[in-house]
Parts: C-alpha cells; sequence; structure tokens
C-alpha cells in the first residue's frame, strides 16, 4: 500500500510533486492513448483527490487533447524531460490521476485492475485475480465513501 504522503517528479528533477491521500483506485490502462504517452504497452495509474495533489517544484507545461469519448484531458508533463507525471479530465474534475512511475516509491502500489483491455497488447499477460475491464473501467465501488468524485 503506498506510503501517504507520497511524492514523485519527472525524470531529470525539475518537476516534482506531492499528494497527501490515499488513492481511490490503483490500475493498468491498455488503451492506445496511454500506449503512445508512456512510450510502452500501458500506463500504471492511481486516482487521488485533486486538492490532494500540489507541486512541490517547478511548473509543468500542461498539453491538452480530446479522448475517443469526447472527454478533454489534460495531461501535465515538464517542459525540459518531457516525462508525463499527472492527468485531469474534464469528465470528473475533483480527481487526478497520477502516473506511477514517477513515483519516488512506485513498488508501494498494488495494482488490483486493468482498463481497455481490449486494446492491450497480445503479449501482456494480466495478473489472475484482478479486476478486468474491456473499456472503460467501472469504478463506482471504488469511490463508494465518495460517488461525487465520479460526478462533473
Amino acid at each position: 500500500m503506498v506510503e501517504i504522503p507520497c511524492e514523485g517528479g519527472c525524470s531529470c528533477g525539475r518537476v516534482r510533486y506531492r499528494c497527501s491521500a490515499r488513492p481511490f483506485v490503483e490500475y493498468t490502462c491498455h488503451c492506445r492513448a496511454c500506449q503512445r504517452v508512456t512510450s510502452s504497452a500501458f500506463a500504471t495509474c492511481m486516482q487521488v483527490p485533486a486538492e490532494a495533489l500540489s507541486w512541490s517544484s517547478g511548473t509543468p507545461r500542461d498539453w491538452l487533447r480530446t479522448a475517443d469519448s469526447g472527454n478533454r484531458i489534460t495531461t501535465s508533463a515538464c517542459a525540459d524531460c518531457g516525462s508525463a507525471l499527472v492527468v485531469a479530465n474534464a469528465a470528473r474534475p475533483r480527481l487526478r490521476t497520477i502516473y506511477v512511475g514517477t513515483l519516488d516509491r512506485p513498488k508501494e502500489v498494488e495494482v488490483d485492475a486493468h482498463i481497455f483491455v481490449s486494446r492491450k497488447l497480445p503479449w501482456v499477460v494480466l495478473p489472475e485475480g484482478h479486476r478486468v475491464f474491456s473499456e472503460a473501467g467501472d469504478w463506482r465501488g471504488d469511490y463508494a465513501h465518495d460517488p461525487t468524485r465520479l460526478e462533473r
């Protein structure tokens, strides 16, 4: 389990963040956008309350894209090294998604779900017992104590 507060940052160290709350959900996304942004087969992510995330040093550069769903996605990345750090989805303004690979202690994250597995690369093997979603994840159970986080 991730120890809170947790911290992370970009590859070059110029942009750093701090998160003061436990994640609602920790998962791996296999969509094409995540494959592209990470230059890998997937992105491992955790969703946290927006107000729990703060920039502790540096200023990220934001870039905007429109998802297949029509949602406006803002990715905060280091302008110097290009590391993607955090994502904001306009459909869920009270949440932020942290790319787990940017955490100082990523091994503490306990992924138990996989989304957009319909786009998963064929050689990626999913662990037994994990929740699997063909498309977007159903996080209602993960947010049961604060379901308003999933609203616009």
